[in-house]
């Protein structure tokens, strides 16, 4: 008896001591959390050395060695503990869903400061119907190569929906007469697979212009771009054009209400023929023929009916 308690004991001291063994990180590798803050600059690393030219390539051995005197260990540290990692899964995984994590909240940082540098909304609003024009509603444009056109890129986000219209419109104010002078507005809605669905025309009076679009494309929306280029003949009485009160409308496809209706229908649980006794038949009040419901009977009920003959009520 001694001998299995001690058995148990040491089998149970040996699992112990392996679990632990598991889970234990060597002295002269780089613990995790150190680990995480360095590989997240060695990708950040390798992101910029990517970039560089051709003639600069010399530099990336620069970046490299930042990152190891940054973090105060060598390049045989870092590689020595790259094999360890990469021997122990777990570990790594669970510092590399860290990286994604911070990854993701940084780029998410970005897309906002850069937002803000141009004015513009990292994300659409939702809605069935929202502008989503994000840059000046007013513009004076002019002859010159800098002065005499509106150009603009809107990229699809998570808002965006397939067939979704759009409706591109502006107030134009010809600020003197010339036959000479015009604007040339176009618009354009690019698909994922490349294909474009696109409307251009030209103005030459003052009022309310707008282009529509509905496209029949089934591809997600990729981005919107446009243009309005002013254009007049050599005058020194052409003063240019006023563009005011732009908008770009986003209308999602409307609900198939006729489909809906449809399919609700279609959800409709009849419900089950009432069941009666023969009994509780002797009981109903007599109907006629036409509105009287068939009678269910039980296996002894028939019998028993088919056993003797049955009494018809005629009508006199």
């Amino acid at each position: 008896m001694r001998y299995v308690r001690n058995s148990v004991w040491g089998w149970l001291l040996m699992a112990a001591c392996m679990v632990g063994c598991g889970k234990e990180i060597p002295r002269d590798i780089i613990q995790p959390t150190e680990m995480e803050n360095v590989l997240y600059d060695y990708h950040l690393g390798i992101s910029m050395s990517n970039n560089l030219s051709y003639s600069d390539n010399y530099q990336k051995e620069a970046y490299r060695n930042y990152i190891f005197d940054k973090h105060h260990i060598t390049a045989a540290e870092f590689d020595s503990s790259m094999v360890w990692y990469t021997r122990h899964t777990e570990e790594l995984a669970a510092i590399y869903k860290n990286l994604g994590e911070r990854f993701r909240k940084e780029k998410k940082h970005v897309e906002g400061l850069i937002a803000v540098r141009e004015k513009k909304p990292a994300v659409s609003q939702p809605g069935d119907t929202v502008d989503v024009w994000y840059d000046r509603k007013l513009y004076w444009l002019a002859k010159g190569p800098l002065i005499n056109r509106v150009t603009f890129e809107i990229p699809a986000d998570s808002n965006f929906k397939a067939k979704d219209a759009f409706l591109w419109s502006a107030d134009y104010i010809f600020l003197s007469e010339h036959p000479g002078q015009k604007a040339v507005m176009g618009f354009n809605v690019q698909f994922d697979n490349d294909s474009v669905a696109g409307s251009v025309k030209e103005i030459t009076a003052s009022g309310a212009q707008s282009l529509f679009i509905k496209p029949d494309s089934a591809f997600a929306i990729k981005s919107l771009n446009g243009f309005i280029y002013y254009t007049e003949a050599d005058s020194a009485n052409a003063l240019g054009v006023i563009v005011n009160k732009i908008t770009l409308m986003r209308y999602h496809e409307p609900t198939d209400t006729t489909s809906v209706a449809e399919k609700k229908d279609s959800l409709t649980v009849e419900k089950p023929d009432t069941v009666i006794t023969k009994k509780e038949a002797e009981t109903q009040p007599e109907v006629s023929p036409e509105k009287q419901q068939p009678v269910r009977m039980n296996p002894r009920e028939m019998k028993e009916n088919t056993d003797r003959p049955q009494r018809i009520k005629r009508k006199n």
